[in-house]
């Protein structure tokens, strides 16, 4: 045997064990982050989507946006334990609703009716009716389509007509909400019940 071989591969392994170590060293110190207040995350997100390309307080938000962000506060040292479930509920990218609202007529319709409350629920629902995406096309590009939402979403009218289309196919509780995320201001909402998840599951850690 090539007695330089011996100590080379001993340092090898020394080295192995270095490396090894400082890695486990820096696992441990980010699972002991702290869980970051609430305020700190609300700044992140804000601050995030204000980076964005013409984006504005109340647009759609997609999955392919909000992904990195997710990764982003679990390095600030949320745990996240439903991000896959936050993830899923947010639209995607390629999806109906956020094609047709990334177009100019779209982006001008959905600044229009993101004041009303539970607009992209009613508009997501509407798109799953029978002609139901159609329907949304001709309210985007039809002059005052935004008013059939407003009307929908707060007028007594509206809300019959909801229990009505509820008895169309694939209607089933149009007036409800989806439950889906669809802005930075619902998505906060998740944040701060995931992060209040967490910190009861921490408290309840032996040494807590």
């Amino acid at each position: 045997m090539n007695r330089t071989f011996l100590p080379l591969r001993l340092f090898s392994s020394v080295l192995l064990g270095i490396v090894a170590a400082a890695a486990g060293s820096t696992e441990g110190r980010a699972e002991d982050k702290p869980i970051p207040h609430f305020a700190e995350i609300r700044q992140t997100v804000l601050g995030y989507f204000k980076d964005q390309p013409n984006y504005r307080p109340g647009d759609l938000i997609t999955r392919k946006k909000v992904e990195p962000l997710l990764v982003r506060l679990q390095e600030m040292g949320l745990p996240l334990p439903d991000k896959k479930e936050i993830s899923d509920a947010v639209p995607v990218e390629g999806g109906f609703l956020a094609k047709q609202l990334s177009t100019p007529a779209g982006r001008k319709f959905m600044r229009q009716i993101s004041r009303y409350p539970d607009a992209y629920d009613r508009l997501d629902r509407l798109s799953r009716l029978p002609h139901g995406q159609q329907t949304v096309r001709d309210l985007i590009r039809g002059p005052g389509g935004y008013e059939m939402i407003e009307y929908m979403t707060t007028a007594a009218g509206g809300k019959e007509l909801g229990k009505m289309l509820s008895n169309s196919p694939k209607g089933k509780k149009f007036n409800a909400p989806t439950g889906r995320v669809y802005t930075a201001k619902i998505l906060l909402k998740r944040l701060e019940q995931s992060r209040a998840e967490s910190e009861k599951a921490a408290r309840k850690q032996p040494g807590r």
